[in-house]
């Protein structure tokens, strides 16, 4: 069925074409039939009236489908956003809730760095509870990462150390790490300015 209506417009345009070239032999002979001429025209208008209709009805609107769906894809499956639970629990202020979706977010991608950075920043600023900020980060980076991912996580564990449990000590071990065996990623040049900013603090204090 659903390829019917579509073979019948093609069929009934060949059909008026047919005739439509019939109807132009006849006026072209030397004593042509006006009997003929006139129901030949007439199964023009008819039949490609109908084959017009067809194409209005069927065929135009599934070019157009199928057009949008070139350039738009409704039709394809849309992604969803692996953060996107935990997303919606932060907007609602469910900041429990944002860490669980999180968490599903790593153990579906144990790549997920963003994840992890997220669960510590919420347990630190949200929640209210650095150490276990810092120890999600510590057991994380008894993993095998690659450098980039490494530098980073290392860099929010550090910042965690400096800025939530004021322990200079160990972030600027870190730190150090860091700018020592990770010199080519993008968290060095950072460390290096966490670093200073560390040292400048305790330079006042002492």
């Amino acid at each position: 069925m659903r390829f019917l209506r579509p073979l019948l417009a093609i069929a009934l345009g060949w059909l008026t074409y047919v005739i439509f070239s019939e109807a132009r032999a006849e006026t072209k002979r030397e004593k042509p039939d006006d009997g003929k001429i006139v129901l030949f025209f007439g199964g023009v208008v008819l039949v490609g009236g109908a084959a017009s209709i067809l194409v209005v009805t069927v065929l135009m609107p599934a070019v157009g489908d199928t057009i949008g769906n070139f350039f738009f894809s409704p039709n394809q499956r849309i992604e969803k956003n692996p953060h996107g639970d935990a997303m919606a629990a932060i907007a609602r202020g469910d900041y429990e809730a944002a860490v669980q979706g999180y968490l599903k977010a790593f153990e579906d991608d144990p790549h997920d760095t963003h994840a992890l950075s997220e669960m510590a920043k919420i347990e630190c600023e949200q929640l209210g509870d650095p150490a276990a900020a810092a120890d999600l980060l510590e057991q994380a980076l008894e993993r095998e990462w690659t450098p980039e991912d490494a530098a980073f996580l290392t860099s929010r564990l550090a910042e965690i150390y400096w800025k939530f449990q004021h322990n200079a000590r160990d972030a600027r071990a870190l730190l150090m790490q860091i700018i020592e065996t990770m010199p080519d990623t993008k968290n060095s040049a950072n460390a290096q300015h966490k670093l200073q900013e560390i040292e400048r603090a305790l330079a006042l204090e002492d």
